[in-house]
C-alpha cells in the first residue's frame, strides 16, 4: 500500500522527499471557509523570512475579515433563527503554514504564498443544530474560491490560478467537529491544479491528513479564536 500510494503521489507531482505539491489549495479554501483563521498577521510576522509588504496585506485581509468572523462566533455561541451569514472574505496562506500546517511537513510545497478569496454563506438553522444536537452534520452549500498561487520566487509573481469548488460536509458531536468531507471537489484552471486538486482527495481517502487539520482548525477556531474576539462559547 505504501508503495502504490508513493507511486500515485509521484505521478500526480506530489512528493514526500522532494518534489512539488499543489493540493494545499483546497485544504486552505475548506479551512478558510470554516475557520477563518488559518492564518493570522501575528503569525506571519513571526516568520522572519515573510516580506514587510506581506505582513501588511495579511494585517488588512484579517482586518476585513473580523466583522465576518465575529458574526460566526455570536452565532454559534448564542444560536438563533435569521437571515444566513453572508461576507467576502479573503486570506493569503504563507508558503510556511502551508508547509506546517496543511502538510504538516511531509510534503515540499513547490510554490510561494496563496491568496485565496470567497463568498461565505452559513446557514443560521444549522448553526443552531450544531450547537443543540448530540449529533450532526453541518453542510453548508457550494462554496467557489478564487486562488492565485505566488510563485516560489516572489520577483516572479504569480504562478497561476485555480477556481476551487467545495461542498463540505462537517460531523459535530457536542458541538466539537469531529470529522471534515469535501466531496465533490470541483476545479478549473491549469491541467496541473486541477490534477493536483484531485490528487489532495484521492490521498485524503488513504491518509486522512487533510480532514484531520480542518477539524483541529474548526475546534480552535469555535473555541480559541472566538474567545480572543471576545465571543465565549461554551462547551457541552
Amino acid at each position: 500500500m505504501t508503495y502504490m500510494l508513493r507511486h500515485m503521489m509521484n505521478r500526480k507531482g506530489i512528493s514526500t522527499h522532494g518534489g512539488t505539491v499543489l493540493s494545499g489549495i483546497a485544504e486552505g479554501a475548506i479551512a478558510t471557509l470554516l475557520t477563518l483563521s488559518l492564518t493570522t498577521a501575528e503569525a506571519a510576522a513571526q516568520q522572519q523570512d515573510i516580506a514587510p509588504e506581506l505582513v501588511a496585506r495579511m494585517a488588512q485581509e484579517k482586518q476585513a475579515r473580523r466583522a465576518c468572523k465575529v458574526e460566526i462566533c455570536t452565532a454559534f455561541a448564542k444560536p438563533a433563527p435569521g437571515a444566513p451569514i453572508t461576507c467576502d472574505v479573503t486570506q493569503t496562506l504563507t508558503q510556511q503554514e502551508i508547509v506546517a500546517r496543511i502538510l504538516g511537513g511531509s510534503y515540499v510545497w513547490g510554490y510561494g504564498h496563496v491568496q485565496c478569496k470567497v463568498k461565505v454563506s452559513l446557514d443560521r438553522s444549522l448553526i443552531a443544530k450544531v450547537m443543540t444536537e448530540a449529533k450532526t452534520i453541518m453542510s453548508p452549500p457550494e462554496h467557489a474560491f478564487i486562488c492565485d498561487v505566488e510563485d516560489k520566487e516572489p520577483a516572479k509573481g504569480k504562478a497561476f490560478s485555480v477556481k476551487v469548488m467545495v461542498t463540505p460536509a462537517v460531523t459535530f458531536e457536542d458541538g466539537n467537529a469531529k470529522s471534515v468531507a469535501y466531496e465533490p471537489v470541483k476545479t478549473e484552471g491549469s491541467t496541473v491544479a486541477s490534477a493536483a486538486v484531485a490528487s489532495l482527495v484521492t490521498v485524503d481517502k488513504v491518509s486522512g491528513f487533510v480532514s484531520r487539520a480542518a477539524v483541529a482548525e474548526i475546534n480552535k477556531f469555535l473555541y480559541e479564536k472566538c474567545k480572543e474576539e471576545g465571543v465565549e462559547i461554551a462547551r457541552k
